[in-house]
């Protein structure tokens, strides 16, 4: 488990996933999905590059992330694929599980 973890949960109606809620603690969006993966991975967030060769920016830009989720109210969201992982990006959290 990654040092987030008192602000990750597991989901338990959907094994193998992560949920990070960002926004009210001014954690970015960007910032959620990235503590999220490396839930999943086993590694610290501040490590998950290096450790594991995930980097967010190859898969998405996180400034636009941010932008995009931020203005967002309501029932939007944003999905994408990093690496192995699926991710789904709402207005409240960030909720990342091992693809199928």
């Amino acid at each position: 488990m990654s040092s987030a973890t008192t602000n990750v949960s597991d989901i338990g109606s959907l094994p193998g996933s992560v949920r990070v809620a960002h926004g009210r603690d001014g954690r970015s969006p960007s910032l959620a999905v990235v503590e999220a993966v490396a839930d999943l991975a086993g590694v610290d967030p501040d490590a998950l590059g290096e450790e594991t060769g995930i980097v967010l920016y190859d898969h998405v830009d996180p400034d636009a992330l941010d932008a995009l989720v931020t203005h967002r109210h309501g029932d939007a969201a944003l999905s994408f694929t990093v690496e192995e992982y699926d991710v789904r990006v709402d207005c409240d959290e960030v909720v990342a599980r091992i693809a199928e």
